[in-house]
């Protein structure tokens, strides 16, 4: 008899817990992260949406525009409109701060290192910085020059982020972008996701968050910019993660609150040990201790989160004394997030 009163005093008290868990506000974090919003072909998007490796970039011949005296003098050089590439709406309110911006390029005429390009930022389609800096670099080959930016932006759900760029020189060029290897892009910080507490299972990792600028996950699984990681160099199949639709919430945030529909990126199968979420928008060295295999500095994800397996009371298959479905939530920790980088080249 005190077995099985004990047993239901611990059924009732887990069926409490969750309740409360359930009925509160979920656990999330919303860090910094910068994230690489590169200039997209198609539409002529602003995304932080990445090409596979293997898809061709993209290029953009641009013609120098000038006073041709006798085809012997070259004078009086104009700017010439390379282009203008807006984002999607954002998803909630945020506010970023725009640090560099990257673009990859080359001379077709010669190697004149006089040119000028002019970034500006746009909200809405209306200007609100203007930057103008040199070649940062010869034009000899194709070569990423970066451009220091320093300009400060408050997003409202539903507003759009662009940039115009204009190119000033003697030279015909051609741009290089929309690519895993040629990021022509803004280098932009805030709090783009809001991460939730994720959930290891038996051989099951959930992973949920919400983006302010949503992108294509499976992509991203595709060409592995989101990794699950272990010891002894174990890595999940990503063939066998699916992503779904997660669900909707109202998070309290600096300036309000937020209404997000969070993506929820599952795994099955998971076999290995000391389990981390390594998640990028683009490629990233998959090596624990983020060195490449010639022992030179690797590219490490934007983020790292370690995850620790849920317990029930007698085991971690799942189940509080056995029974299906009352896992120990109070068991799964906060996130921690052990690793961040911004990047500023």
């Amino acid at each position: 008899m005190r077995q099985i009163t004990v047993f239901f005093t611990l059924a009732i008290a887990a069926v409490f817990l969750l309740s409360f868990n359930a009925s509160a506000e979920p656990e999330y974090e919303n860090p910094d992260l910068e994230l690489k919003f590169n200039l997209k072909e198609e539409g002529d998007m602003l995304s932080p949406q990445t090409k596979l490796p293997s898809d061709p970039e993209a290029t953009k011949t641009v013609n120098a525009q000038y006073s041709n005296n006798f085809g012997v003098v070259r004078s009086d050089r104009q700017p010439v409109n390379v282009g203008t590439w807006t984002s999607d709406p954002v998803e909630f309110g945020i506010a970023i701060s725009i640090k560099s911006f990257d673009i990859w390029w080359e001379d077709t005429e010669g190697s004149d290192d006089s040119c000028e390009w002019t970034i500006k930022i746009l909200v809405n389609d209306q200007e609100v910085s203007e930057d103008t800096s040199g070649c940062q670099h010869d034009g000899d080959g194709i070569a990423k020059a970066t451009h220091n930016l320093a300009t400060d932006v408050t997003l409202n759900t539903g507003d759009t982020l662009g940039m115009n760029l204009v190119y000033e020189g003697w030279d015909d060029i051609k741009i290089y972008y929309d690519n895993s290897t040629y990021d022509t892009g803004l280098n932009i910080v805030g709090k783009h996701n809001f991460f939730f507490a994720p959930t290891w299972s038996g051989s099951t990792v959930t992973i949920e968050f919400a983006e302010a600028w949503p992108v294509n996950w499976d992509t991203n699984l595709d060409g592995g910019y989101i990794m699950l990681m272990g010891d002894e160099m174990y890595m999940a199949d990503n063939s066998k993660a699916n992503v779904e639709k997660g669900n909707e919430y109202t998070l309290s945030t600096a300036n309000g609150s937020a209404d997000v529909t969070s993506v929820i990126v599952k795994w099955n199968e998971v076999s290995g040990n000391g389990i981390r979420l390594m998640m990028d928008y683009n490629s990233f060295d998959h090596a624990m201790g983020g060195n490449n295999t010639n022992g030179t500095a690797g590219n490490p994800p934007i983020l790292t989160i370690n995850l620790q397996k849920a317990s029930g009371a007698l085991g971690d298959e799942g189940g509080l004394l056995g029974l299906p479905g009352f896992e120990l939530m109070i068991a799964i920790p906060a996130i921690a997030f052990v690793a961040r980088r911004y990047r500023t080249n």
